[in-house]
């Protein structure tokens, strides 16, 4: 699944949504109570934000309704038509408008959330990244809520068969694929010399020697060793990951 390939992502209601709206017609203030808790238990959530903010919305919105028709029919033996249009502006002031601001706030968090996992889409899948720390810095995001984002996109199979193992994304066919014979060199913070290939860093340091082939001096396309981003570097370039600050050297 490559990045372009993610769908617009809108959540949908679910039975308990549709069961707090139907109980809004029934009795709206139990209603507002339940979406209230609703919310609360669920809005730590990024793909839930827009959801949320819609049912209450549109809560608000039946629940508006309903004052509107028990007004009416008070109105029905006096006549005091002028009460009603005095009587409808205020509710209207007061519940519908804040309904009408809820349901555009949905609409942004929807937009934010889509934009979110086409990030997460093209950090994992285009650019390499795999560490979340750094994923969830370039998302401006907490890590905790960088772990639910990801984790609920393996869940809805935005990304490829995969997991999250101590802080790191495994997607094994990306493993595969990146896997590669060019050798690389990168200098540790501790200025040690070190010998990978591309996606793999050695276990232990391996020395340089005269003898040693002449690298190829054409730009290579090398993975960050402290956060998995990929970087291109030419021969003997010394380049420092715009990421992590680790120094690589093709």
């Amino acid at each position: 699944m490559e990045a372009s390939d993610l769908k617009r992502f809108k959540q949908k209601f679910t039975g308990i949504d549709y069961s707090i709206i139907a109980l809004a017609v029934l009795f709206f203030p139990l209603a507002i109570v339940l979406t209230a808790v609703r919310v609360l238990v669920t809005h730590r959530h990024n793909h839930c934000k827009g959801r949320n903010n819609r049912l209450f919305g549109w809560v608000l919105v039946i629940t508006y309704g309903i004052f509107e028709l028990l007004m009416i029919l008070a109105t029905i033996d006096d006549k005091d038509v002028d009460g009603l249009y005095s009587a409808s502006i205020v509710w209207g002031v007061i519940i519908l408008v804040p309904a009408i601001i809820m349901l555009l706030i949905a609409k942004k968090e929807d937009k934010k959330f889509n934009s979110l996992l086409q990030f997460y889409s093209n950090a994992i899948m285009k650019r390499g990244l795999v560490q979340i720390e750094y994923i969830a810095r370039e998302a401006r995001q907490t890590p905790a809520h960088a772990v639910r984002d990801i984790t609920f996109m393996f869940e809805r199979r935005m990304l490829p068969n995969g997991k999250l193992d101590n802080g790191v994304v495994i997607i094994p066919s990306l493993q595969r694929r990146t896997q590669s014979p060019f050798q690389g060199e990168f200098v540790s913070r501790n200025r040690q010399r070190m010998q990978y290939s591309l996606g793999e860093v050695a276990a232990e340091p391996a020395p340089l020697t005269r003898n040693e082939a002449t690298p190829d001096p054409g730009p290579k396309s090398v993975e960050c060793p402290g956060c998995g981003a990929r970087s291109v570097v030419t021969h003997l370039e010394k380049k420092e990951c715009e990421y992590c600050g680790t120094v690589i050297v093709a």
